[in-house]
């Protein structure tokens, strides 16, 4: 028997997609909601016999394997790996699967350079000024710790020269990872002098890496990200899944907020169900890879997202996924990270009382232009008239409609 067909043998379906989804007894089958397309009536089936899965609303099926490639987003030598691991099989080497090895040894390198990183800000005399920097931020050693934070020593090579002379790898294989950058004849170290992000998917899998400087300087950026390799693509991952997933999952909603320090902030005060989109807009992958464990999202952007056309469109696409969005106001602080330093209550109590998105939106409208003037009722009906068109329940429009009216003290037609 070859290693496939005895992965596949020791796998029971039911039991692996019970871990995912709800399922109920249907005769000799087992019905449940589809977790690849949004729906209110169970049309997704799991026969026991046959060991395979069937989706009578979106068409998807297969067996144990492409159930895993789906739901979890991986190709096939990955989700062979994920059900070897979970039934106790020892994978021999994969041969004949483009690319695998390669990205296997890009996962490798990223490991090895995180926990270089990890040393360098814990335990080596060249990480102590980014100790100092993230105690003054107030990042606790717990937050450290489960997010894997690093630094990346203010030295033009310490990475390269590790990987290199320690760890036997070549300058390219590094540089197809995103590590390094080349310049003139020699490699150096991309994220040198900055405390490190990793940039990991849901099951913990380092991707890339962010890095952020300590002392902001106009002219170098404040944040920067590895380039898309193999196993990274920008927008593709939401960062904190890997700590948060199961808080998300219990929960049955996520809050999701901008950066990393705005994760890390939401966490620290007990906020666990929390990831970032890493810009203003969560993007079409993003939303279907956090669809798979919740229905519900409550964003909580810097307070110029109501005016970012990017974030509108992201709201179109959570939408449009079948999210259920709200929106929390953060009043007077500029973005949650200052927010649950300053007033960690207030924020819960913001995400507690998140208003409809709608709401939201109109009411940021309002906030921007004056209604007193010709000008200002002129902007705030272009402006809001986009928003009305994206509510679907007509009795919800024509309400809004109503109030939008009222405060432009305008005929409701008009």
């Amino acid at each position: 028997m070859d290693q496939i067909e005895e992965i596949k043998r020791k796998t029971d379906v039911v039991e692996l997609i019970s871990e995912s989804v709800e399922l109920k007894r249907a005769g000799r089958n087992f019905k449940g909601l589809c977790p690849f397309h949004g729906e209110k009536t169970p049309s997704f089936m799991v026969t026991p016999e046959l060991q395979i899965f069937k989706c009578f609303g979106c068409g998807l099926g297969g067996d144990c394997f492409r159930y895993v490639q789906e739901f979890e987003k991986v190709d096939f030598p990955q989700a062979l790996k994920i059900l070897a691991d979970r039934v106790g099989v020892k994978l021999k080497p994969l041969k004949g699967f483009t690319g695998y090895e390669e990205r296997e040894e890009i996962y490798r390198i990223n490991y090895t350079a995180g926990e270089f990183y990890k040393y360098v800000l814990n335990t080596h005399k060249a990480g102590e000024k980014a100790r100092v920097y993230l105690k003054q931020r107030k990042i606790t050693p717990e937050a450290i710790k489960d997010f894997g934070l690093g630094y990346s020593p203010d030295q033009p090579s310490a990475l390269v020269d590790y990987l290199t002379k320690k760890r036997g790898y070549s300058p390219k294989v590094i540089e197809n990872s995103g590590l390094v950058v080349f310049r003139g004849s020699q490699y150096f170290d991309r994220f040198r002098g900055r405390i490190i992000f990793p940039l990991k998917d849901h099951l913990g899998n380092v991707l890339a890496f962010a890095g952020r400087v300590i002392e902001d300087r106009g002219e170098v950026a404040k944040y920067i990200n590895g380039p898309d390799t193999q196993v990274y693509k920008k927008g593709r991952t939401l960062y904190g899944l890997d700590v948060a997933r199961s808080e998300i999952k219990k929960a049955g909603r996520a809050i999701i907020v901008e950066g990393e320090l705005d994760c890390i902030s939401c966490w620290q005060v007990g906020i666990k169900n929390v990831v970032a989109i890493k810009g203003s807009a969560l993007t079409e992958d993003q939303a279907s890879l956090l669809f798979r464990f919740c229905s519900e999202v409550v964003l909580a952007l810097d307070s110029d997202f109501a005016g970012d056309a990017a974030a509108r469109r992201g709201l179109e696409i959570m939408k449009t996924q079948g999210f259920s969005v709200k929106v929390a106001v953060l009043g007077k602080y500029k973005d949650p990270d200052e927010m649950a330093d300053k007033d960690p209550e207030g924020l819960k109590k913001a995400l507690e009382n998140a208003e409809e998105v709608h709401d939201f939106l109109i009411n940021s409208v309002f906030k921007r232009y004056d209604t007193q003037t010709t000008e200002g009722k002129s902007k705030i009906s272009r402006e809001i008239a986009p928003i009305l068109a994206l509510i679907e329940d007509e009795i919800i429009k024509s309400h809004c409609v109503k109030i939008v009216a009222q405060r432009l003290q305008v005929p409701e037609e008009a």
